[in-house]
């Protein structure tokens, strides 16, 4: 084990040495990403609340209206990362952005929080990370695992330090002018440094990456294509499972007699699970593929889930932090393995607007999530059965993507 984590540590140094600028510009859109991410904006719910005479219902409902939106529209504006210039498409995603936090600085009426709410997050949470991903991916064909590995561990670590700065600027400024704070260091720091870091972008690897298939798949073809709704099931189980149990982590905790402390401290180490298990996840998937790395990646979630049908102190107080470690295993063998999957099965000419027809799915799913797991807990159905029910379908779901075949990577 000690040899495998080495030979990683020296491959990504490596990596990192020859291609530093541009695993740069994709960390920090990764990074950037954040500012439009639920975490980020649930900061400001009671402020909102307050000042908008809003419900939870009603911010919720609101808040719920514009991320199905951005996911929406982000079947369209996703695609264009395929026909403009990197930099172009950059420069609109980070100024869209900006212009986003301005509103929610600025705004003083409900439908233009509205339009606040939906442009961070379809710029944020939807443009931003899709550029990271998208760049990564389509622009190292040896390396992808490994690139998209990197550029996602800046999801995380702005995620360790973002929420500070936004209690400090709301107790600094208010809850609107940290905003306008936001839209200053997006313009005068991101903007420029990122249009500078795209000039990093490997040219030759990505001219090759170009020529992994033989055919010109687009995303009509992708439709057409049984091999996608046949890895769909599993791409999705992760997201729509683990957002539905975290929803409800507080009842779950109830029902399983954890005490809430030790559930929130096991959160600690499914973050350092999951980013030790995607850095040595990156180089397993440019060997051995990411379509054929996704079943074993669902391991980890259906142990997790088992142990929800065992007695609840099998592992004493420990029982929470195995839980949310095999969790963590298990997301940090999906980052990679969703980042190389797409352009595995499809090439990467058209990745970006194959991207953006996946990425909604996924939104949508996890929108679900919290309602279809409430209405089944108000129910009686305990969690016991979700656990149960989760696991059949990843079960199911492994064993369709395991028969798609090798073989036909690339092909359309």
């Amino acid at each position: 084990m000690a040899a495998a984590l080495y030979q990683t540590r020296m491959t990504y140094f490596r990596f990192i040495r020859q291609h530093f600028g541009f695993l740069l510009f994709g960390f920090l859109m990764m990074g950037l990403s954040n500012f439009g991410q639920t975490f980020f904006i649930s900061l400001y719910s009671a402020e909102i609340r307050a000042d908008y005479g809003l419900t939870n219902a009603g911010f919720g409902g609101l808040y719920s209206a514009m991320t199905l939106l951005s996911a929406f529209v982000m079947i369209y504006t996703g695609r264009f990362i395929d026909s403009w210039s990197l930099r172009r498409f950059t420069g609109f995603v980070l100024l869209a952005l900006a212009g986003g936090c301005l509103v929610m600085g600025l705004t003083q009426y409900i439908v233009a929080l509205g339009l606040g709410l939906f442009m961070v997050r379809h710029f944020g949470q939807g443009l931003a990370s899709h550029t990271g991903m998208t760049s990564a991916a389509r622009a190292f064909s040896q390396r992808r695992g490994q690139a998209v590995s990197l550029v996602q561990l800046g999801y995380a670590s702005f995620e360790g330090f973002l929420p500070l700065l936004a209690v400090l600027s709301i107790a600094w400024l208010g809850w609107q002018q940290s905003w306008l704070l936001y839209a200053a260091i997006i313009l005068a720091v991101a903007l420029p440094l990122q249009s500078w870091l795209v000039g990093f972008e490997p040219r030759q690897e990505a001219d090759a990456a170009q020529g992994e298939t033989a055919k010109d798949v687009n995303r009509s073809d992708v439709l057409r294509d049984p091999r996608f709704y046949m890895v769909l099931p599993l791409y999705l189980a992760p997201p729509f499972l683990l957002t539905g149990m975290f929803f409800h982590q507080v009842q779950l905790a109830e029902a399983r007699d954890w005490p809430l402390a030790a559930l929130a401290t096991a959160f600690t180490l499914y973050a350092l699970c999951k980013v030790v298990v995607s850095l040595i996840t990156g180089p397993l998937v440019d060997k051995y593929s990411a379509l054929r790395l996704m079943p074993l990646g669902a391991l980890p979630l259906l142990l997790a889930f088992g142990l929800l049908l065992l007695p609840y102190d099998i592992f004493g107080v420990a029982t929470p932090f195995v839980y949310m470690g095999l969790i963590g295993i298990n997301l940090g063998t999906a980052g990679p393995v969703s980042g190389g999957l797409w352009p595995e099965l499809f090439g990467t000419k058209h990745l970006g607007a194959i991207r953006s027809l996946t990425s909604p799915i996924v939104i949508m799913s996890t929108a679900a999530a919290p309602v279809l797991f409430g209405a089944a807990i108000d129910a009686g159905f305990g969690f016991a059965g979700l656990a149960a029910s989760g696991m059949i379908f990843i079960i199911a779901a492994a064993l369709l993507a395991f028969l798609v075949p090798v073989d036909k990577l690339g092909d359309a």
